[in-house]
């Protein structure tokens, strides 16, 4: 058994479903496929999502084994898959490796703009050879904040896990390389890019998600872009926020809140999803075309 028959028996495990659902032990058995790929052909990978399109992933990583499989956030894919169009202007706040935004680069293709950013320098070195195959599709190796300067980013303290880095500024436990970071506020960004056009956005910051949004609020005024937030009660606690606050702050530009999951939009409440959602944002002005599409991909809506 080659490495990449593992890769397509991970990709075809990972779709199966139960209803909506995952099957139980379906995440433990194709984590496992990506642990012996990595014994077997070391720990890079590079997949083929679509003809022409290459993903490098490393296999002693967690989440990069999920991607490698293809079975990383699919409600998230199928969301921005239903929602994004040819010619669309997509960021990524939190980009990691460039899972959803390879994705979005395919999918918005030479007529759309890519633009995402990470902090950690070795997940930036992999997004950046990810995103490099697109000429539309850039990346900024960069912590996104309510400024722009220089900030204190604490990496992963755990081998297996690239995914927990933050901000210092968010919390700090003491562990793990910290290194000086180029901040941006997206304002900043965006009008040293002259970005004319803003459509959508993927948003995981580990607990910076409001300080990421008070940086963007005029842009947010300007182009009303649809965005997937995560919001994690207990690592906005950790910076001395609370989800409601990020709620608040959505409300107050007219954006209505849904927590995402498979197949299904819910109307977000704090009481219900205040711990931990991934909540999409949709600016009234494009409600009902997003719902629509949505419905149509197989989202089905209750309050």
């Amino acid at each position: 058994m080659n490495r990449s028959f593992m890769g397509t028996a991970a990709h075809g495990l990972g779709t199966i479903r139960m209803g909506r659902r995952p099957l139980p032990g379906q995440g433990r058995l194709v984590d496992a496929l990506g642990r012996i790929a990595g014994w077997m052909g070391g720990d890079r990978a590079v997949v083929t999502p679509w003809p022409g399109v290459q993903f490098e992933a490393d296999l002693t990583d967690r989440i990069q084994r999920q991607m490698w499989a293809g079975t990383y956030e699919p409600h998230v894919r199928a969301c921005f898959d239903a929602l994004l169009q040819p010619g669309d202007v997509y960021f990524d706040v939190g980009g990691h490796i460039g899972y959803h935004a390879v994705a979005a680069a395919h999918r918005v293709g030479a007529s759309g703009r890519v633009f995402t950013f990470e902090a950690d320098p070795a997940v930036f070195e992999r997004l950046a050879r990810n995103l490099g195959q697109f000429p539309w599709a850039q990346a900024t190796h960069a912590a996104v904040w309510d400024h722009s300067g220089t900030l204190t980013f604490a990496r992963s303290p755990v081998a297996e896990e690239s995914g927990w880095g933050t901000l210092s500024q968010v919390r700090d436990f003491d562990a793990g390389e910290h290194v000086e970071v180029r901040a941006v506020s997206l304002d900043d960004w965006c009008r040293e890019a002259r970005v004319s056009r803003w459509d959508a956005m993927k948003l995981d910051a580990e607990g910076s998600e409001l300080a990421v949004l008070e940086g963007a609020k005029n842009s947010i005024e300007q182009f009303h872009p649809v965005m997937m937030i995560e919001i994690n009660g207990i690592l906005l606690a950790q910076a001395g926020i609370s989800s409601a606050q990020v709620a608040e702050f959505l409300a107050a530009r007219k954006y209505r809140l849904f927590d995402l999951s498979y197949g299904q939009l819910q109307s977000w409440s704090a009481a219900k999803h205040g711990q931990f959602s991934d909540t999409l944002c949709l600016p009234e002005a494009k409600l009902d075309a997003a719902l629509e599409r949505l419905a149509h991909a197989g989202f089905d809506l209750s309050d």
